[in-house]
C-alpha cells in the first residue's frame, strides 16, 4: 500500500500527501474547461500543478473510439513526471490521475492531493462519469476507464441519509472553483466523552499521541499508545488500524515541535468510511484550532507509507518563528469543509 490523495476517499491510494487548504485555476485552464464543457471539439485536456495552480498542458482533439484516445495521450505520460488527464468520449468524461512510480516523492504528494481538489474544480462546469489513478503505461488502458464507473455512482443506492448527505456537502462546494480557488466544507460531529478527555490531556502535555475515528456519528477515541513510537523505530503504522481510517494527531515533546496531523485512510477501507473520515477532516481541524491547537502540518495516505523517516523529519524541524520566544506566524487554518484540503506544508 502507498499513500494516495485525499482526497476524498483516496480511491488509488499512492502516496502520503501533504495538503494546502486551496488550489488555483489558471485563466486559460478555466477558460478551456468552459469552452470544452460548452460543446467545444475537446478530446481531452492535459493537467499539471505548478505553484498550488492548476494550469493547462496539451489539449487533445475529439476521437470516438478509446483507442485512438489512447494513442493521443500516450506521448503524454511521462515515466517520471505526474499529470492529470480529463478525457472526453461519446459525450462523458473520466479523471485520469498519472503518477508515475518513478516520479519524485514530493510531485506525488503534490497530485494526490490535488485530485480531489482538480475533480471540485470540473464538477462546477460538467459530470465526471468515470475515474482512474495510473501508475504506470500499462495501466493506461482507456477502454476499462469508461467501461467501469466510479465508486461514487457505484454504491450511492446504498448509502444512509448522514452518507448522503457528506456526498453532497462535498458537490455543493464545488461551484468555487469558478472563481479560480476550490475550498471546503465539512461534515461536523461531536467528540465522545472519552475522545474529549484524551483531546484535554493532549493539551495539557499528558499525551503526544492521540487517534481519532468517525464512530457513527461522532468523533471517538481509538485506542493507542501516549507517544508515538518513533523512539523505538517502529513506523507509525504499527499503532494505526490497517483496515479503517483514522485521524492522528502526533508531536514530539520538545519546545517548538510542529504539530502534525495525519488522515490515515488504508486503500482497502470501506468507500463510506472512506467518504465519510473525508467529509469530517475540516471540522475535525477547526475544532483543534478553537482549542487552541494549531496544526503545522498535515499528511494524508495509507499507513504503510507513514515512515520512520518521514515523520522523523517531519516532526523535528521546529515551527518558524517559534525559536527565541518569538510568536510563531499563523499556519493556514483548516478549509470549513473536509475535502481534502488541509493546512499547507511549511
Amino acid at each position: 500500500g502507498r499513500w494516495r490523495q485525499p482526497g476524498g476517499r483516496c480511491r488509488g491510494a499512492r502516496v502520503p500527501q501533504m495538503h494546502s487548504t486551496s488550489f488555483g485555476v489558471s485563466d486559460k485552464l478555466q477558460s478551456e474547461l468552459q469552452r470544452a464543457c460548452g460543446g467545444a471539439a475537446v478530446g481531452g485536456l492535459q493537467i499539471h500543478i505548478r505553484n498550488e495552480t492548476f494550469e493547462l498542458g496539451e489539449t487533445l482533439p475529439t476521437v470516438s473510439v478509446p483507442a485512438l484516445l489512447k494513442a493521443a495521450i500516450t506521448p503524454l505520460l511521462d515515466e517520471r513526471a505526474p499529470c492529470y488527464l480529463l478525457l472526453s468520449l461519446q459525450s462523458e468524461w473520466a479523471l485520469a490521475s498519472w503518477v508515475p512510480d518513478a516520479a519524485g516523492v514530493r510531485d506525488k504528494m503534490l497530485y494526490s492531493s490535488g485530485r480531489e481538489a482538480l475533480r471540485k474544480a470540473f464538477a462546477s462546469l460538467g459530470s465526471l462519469s468515470y475515474e482512474a489513478h495510473w501508475a504506470g503505461k500499462g495501466e493506461a488502458d482507456v477502454e476499462a476507464l469508461f467501461a467501469a464507473p466510479t465508486e461514487e455512482k457505484a454504491t450511492l443506492a446504498l448509502m444512509t441519509g448522514t452518507e448522503r448527505m457528506a456526498l453532497e456537502d462535498a458537490k455543493a462546494t464545488a461551484v468555487e472553483a469558478a472563481s479560480g480557488k476550490v475550498s471546503s466544507a465539512s461534515l461536523a460531529f461531536p467528540l465522545t466523552a472519552a475522545a474529549a478527555t484524551a483531546l484535554t490531556a493532549f493539551e495539557s502535555g499528558g499525551r503526544d499521541l492521540l487517534l481519532l475515528h468517525v464512530d457513527g456519528e461522532t468523533i471517538g477515541l481509538l485506542d493507542s499508545p501516549s507517544l508515538p513510537p518513533l523512539a523505538s523505530g517502529a513506523p507509525l503504522s504499527s499503532v494505526l488500524p490497517s483496515a479503517e481510517p483514522c485521524y492522528a494527531l502526533l508531536r514530539h515533546s520538545s519546545e517548538g515541535a510542529p504539530l502534525l496531523f495525519l488522515y490515515s485512510c488504508p486503500e482497502g477501507a470501506a468507500v463510506r468510511a472512506k467518504m465519510l473520515h473525508a467529509s469530517c477532516k475540516g471540522a475535525v481541524l477547526a475544532s483543534l484550532s478553537g482549542r487552541g491547537l494549531e496544526v503545522s502540518k498535515s499528511l494524508e495516505g495509507e499507513p504503510s507509507d507513514l515512515t520512520h523517516e518521514l515523520l522523523s523529519s517531519e516532526l523535528s524541524a521546529p515551527v518558524s518563528g517559534a525559536a527565541g520566544g518569538a510568536e510563531a506566524p499563523a499556519v493556514r487554518k483548516a478549509a470549513p469543509r473536509g475535502g481534502r484540503k488541509l493546512t499547507s506544508r511549511r
